[in-house]
């Protein structure tokens, strides 16, 4: 009997546990225009993470009430084929933490589990004026020689190695990324149409497609500047852009004001904006091409989706693009004028070569998928003796009553106000930590201990 509890104990401990940092992932789960590639990754990752047998993974959820109640409501709604639990509790019972989008925090790290960061580009660094989000430049930030990398392409990681020698590279791994099996060649005409209509797109116009926010980076006045100008040196008139994609605030006006003064073809330029995933697969098939010459890219998904969808693509030389593209489409200098209008006709002038590029990017998708990305960070995390012992660090369920008076202390407007205000309601407040237990006071008075050691 012993021996049997014994070789169930013993299997049980034999799968890793990996706590995964789900702060992202509510924006993946929740219907949003503001969806970008990030997203489809974070929440693809842990997807193929879940169906994983060696693997326990548990969500980490952050220490801030409200993130917290989004998320766990996001995937109370989600069905992962498996139970998805939050996690709350003692972080050393865990072997691996990932984060796929999010500062790993100081005391997780101090606890001595091996923690990985998923990098996707140093855009933060190589275009800080471009940059979309001051987080990821706080990621970037806070990697040490001590931290295990994910890079999401050859690319991105002799990027890492060339800009932050402090780091290990020898702890730097790459992945590659995958489009979701929802983007397939779809061949229904009537679909097509359909979509069209909904999106402003003419029926009787063959068209050139982009998914694509619209920033500088994208480099989309370029893309659509040389556009105008093979239609006008060719004298096409059966031919529009479709752009789908949201604006950057700050640069719209911008790029606006350019595309109005292209002329009175930049009426032949269609900002779809947000379009439905649903929608995209048909919008891509039905493509004379996709046109995604972007001036720095950590991986670059939109080829990669038009390619499964048996869409030809012209891309950047640059960066991470040849990677992904290979010879399955055509690839330009993100500058030259004449380089990109010569691409649009070999593309609008030459069936041939459409079809051919067609099926070498079916073929060339192939090589992409989600489960070989997961292959590779689960051979990465078997590499670790998870028999070293571990300090413990404490997540406790975040609480309503904290994000309320953080938010209430934040209102206050005036500085000196504030400071007065937070220092009274400490006063009122206090929490003492004593043989593993925290006293909660008010006015002085204990009201109640919790033993913060088990998960209640």
């Amino acid at each position: 009997m012993d021996g049997l509890l014994l070789k169930k104990k013993s299997s049980r401990r034999a799968k890793i546990r990996v706590l995964y940092d789900a702060q992202f992932l509510e924006f993946c789960l929740c219907k949003s225009n503001g969806r970008r590639g990030i997203f489809f990754v974070v929440y693809n990752i842990f997807k193929e993470l879940l169906r994983r047998p060696e693997l326990e993974v548990e969500v980490y959820a952050g220490a801030d009430y409200n993130i917290y109640r989004r998320v766990k409501e996001a995937i109370s709604k989600t069905d992962f084929g498996t139970p998805v639990k939050c996690f709350y509790g003692d972080v050393k019972d865990f072997d691996v933490f990932l984060s796929p989008r999010n500062l790993i925090p100081k005391g997780i790290k101090k606890t001595g589990i091996v923690c990985y960061t998923i990098v996707y580009d140093l855009i933060p660094m190589v275009y800080p004026l471009h940059s979309e989000d001051p987080t990821l430049l706080a990621i970037i930030k806070s990697l040490t020689w001590k931290d295990y990398i994910f890079a999401i392409s050859d690319f991105t990681k002799s990027d890492i190695i060339k800009l932050l020698p402090q780091l290990d590279p020898n702890k730097i791994t790459k992945i590659s990324l995958a489009a979701s099996a929802s983007f397939h060649l779809c061949a229904n005409g009537e679909q097509n149409r359909q979509i069209r209509i909904k999106y402003g797109i003419p029926i009787d116009k063959r068209y050139l497609f982009t998914v694509s926010a619209i920033e500088p980076r994208k480099n989309l006045i370029f893309t659509l500047r040389n556009f105008i100008k093979f239609i006008e040196k060719n004298h096409v008139d059966d031919l529009v852009f479709v752009i789908a994609g949201c604006a950057n605030d700050d640069f719209e006006e911008i790029f606006n004001a350019e595309i109005a003064s292209l002329g009175e073809n930049s009426m032949k330029i269609i900002k779809a904006g947000y379009v439905e995933d649903r929608d995209l697969a048909s919008l891509y098939s039905h493509a004379e091409c996709c046109a995604f010459v972007s001036l720095y890219e950590g991986f670059g998904l939109p080829p990669l989706e038009a390619m499964q969808c048996g869409c030809p693509v012209i891309t950047s030389n640059v960066t991470s693009l040849p990677e992904v593209v290979g010879n399955a489409g055509i690839l330009v200098d993100p500058t030259n004028d004449e380089a990109m209008v010569a691409a649009y006709e070999k593309i609008y002038y030459d069936e041939k070569l459409r079809k051919e590029l067609s099926q070498k990017g079916l073929k060339r998708a192939k090589n992409f998928s989600w489960e070989a990305c997961v292959d590779t960070m689960v051979k990465e995390f078997k590499k670790h003796d998870f028999t070293q012992q571990k300090s413990s660090y404490i997540i406790s369920v975040p609480r309503p009553w904290k994000y309320l008076f953080k938010k209430f202390i934040f209102g206050i407007s005036n500085g000196p106000e504030k400071t007065k205000v937070t220092i009274f309601c400490l006063e009122i407040f206090k929490i003492k930590r004593r043989n593993q237990k925290k006293t909660f006071y008010i006015f002085g008075i204990p009201i109640f201990k919790k033993n913060y050691n088990r998960a209640d």
